[in-house]
């Protein structure tokens, strides 16, 4: 299959591209060119240049004492991708994988915005606490479509679901808030853009605490507080939608990828992800505290930025992985940020997101 040329109207150039943690290395630089909805160019280009807090006061920056890594890195491209109907979900036990190909739920009407699928402001006690209300209950539903047919993740020292980690984040005005984050390297957790910059909670988060394959009060390899952030200009200046991701760098004497393994990566076009199924597992918050929870559907609508599926999720969930599983190996293909019982929603992994993916990840080893 061809990939999208760039046009005079503003096509997208679709590289098909992958990264994950093994295999044979091989080269995949790719040039990317995005166009933001009024095709200004040089203003779509600038909302992927990537800010930092790095001349901020950075925690736990101490001397390497981890070993290294067995599994080694690599990259792969593909000039065709072949999703074959079946290889693309996680087995899990007890899921009743037929409702993957059945009518799609679709709701008569709906009420104000989509709930972005993060709530602020809430410790896990409190929000606890809001899930028994009435509003509370009314966010969750808004987020979660049709039957709730999620499955709690169990057997979470295991991988993939081991490199999946839950968030506990203060901001820079005190208040705590939680979401999900997951490893595509050593020190380099991505997430949601709202996680690490709060537009209005004072900016760059003060402190993250990053727990790899929490279960409950669990956490199973321990956990790593850092204050060391990366976004993009869309997301830190201009609030966009379609740039609302970032990068969680762990301190050095903390390389959870080295224990715990790390998600590959991939850049498809659109004919390759419209239709395709794919996992989405995190830390909602309508759950017991600190538990994971995965779910899978097909992704109904592809944008040239963000993907549309109705994979259930609530307030937590905010930077999870939607992956697929391609012959052993997982690749993620965006990063969920919003919910609305019109379709949850994920920043889709542009050329563009795949680079600075990339550039975090191999700059923070």
């Amino acid at each position: 299959m061809k990939t999208l040329e760039k046009t005079k109207e503003g096509i997208i150039n679709e590289g098909l591209s992958e990264e994950s943690f093994e295999g044979v290395e091989v080269n995949s630089e790719n040039e990317f060119t995005e166009f933001d909805e009024n095709n200004n160019e040089e203003a779509a280009l600038d909302d992927y240049h990537e800010v930092s807090n790095e001349n901020e006061t950075i925690l736990g920056e101490d001397t390497d004492s981890e070993e290294p890594f067995l599994g080694g890195n690599s990259e792969l491209n593909e000039n065709v991708i072949e999703n074959t109907e079946d290889d693309t979900l996680e087995k899990i036990e007890g899921y009743d994988y037929s409702v993957v190909d059945s009518k799609e739920n679709t709701p008569q009407s709906i009420e104000g915005e989509g709930l972005n699928a993060y709530y602020g402001s809430y410790g896990d006690a409190d929000l606890a606490e809001l899930m028994r209300t009435e509003s509370g209950q009314k966010m969750v539903q808004e987020v979660v479509i049709g039957k709730d047919d999620r499955k709690k993740i169990n057997g979470t020292t295991k991988y993939p679901w081991r490199a999946i980690c839950s968030l506990k984040i203060k901001a820079k005005d005190g208040t705590s808030w939680i979401g999900t984050g997951f490893l595509i390297g050593p020190r380099t957790v991505i997430t949601a853009g709202h996680v690490v910059y709060m537009h209005k909670h004072g900016g760059w988060a003060k402190s993250i605490e990053v727990i790899p394959g929490r279960n409950g009060a669990s956490k199973p390899f321990g956990s790593c507080k850092t204050s060391h952030f990366h976004s993009v200009k869309g997301w830190t200046k201009s609030k966009k939608r379609s740039n609302d991701y970032g990068a969680i760098i762990l301190p050095k004497n903390c390389k959870f990828g080295n224990k715990v393994g790390y998600f590959g990566y991939a850049n498809y076009n659109f004919f390759s992800l419209l239709g395709l199924k794919v996992n989405l597992s995190g830390y909602p918050g309508d759950k017991p505290a600190g538990t994971q929870w995965w779910h899978c559907r097909r992704i109904k609508l592809v944008t040239p930025r963000t993907l549309v599926y109705n994979i259930d999720s609530a307030g937590g969930q905010s930077g999870s992985p939607v992956w697929k599983y391609k012959n052993g190996k997982r690749y993620v293909v965006g990063i969920h940020t919003n919910g609305s019982s019109l379709g949850n929603s994920a920043t889709r992994i542009t050329s563009a997101v795949y680079k600075n993916l990339k550039n975090w990840k191999n700059k923070y080893k």
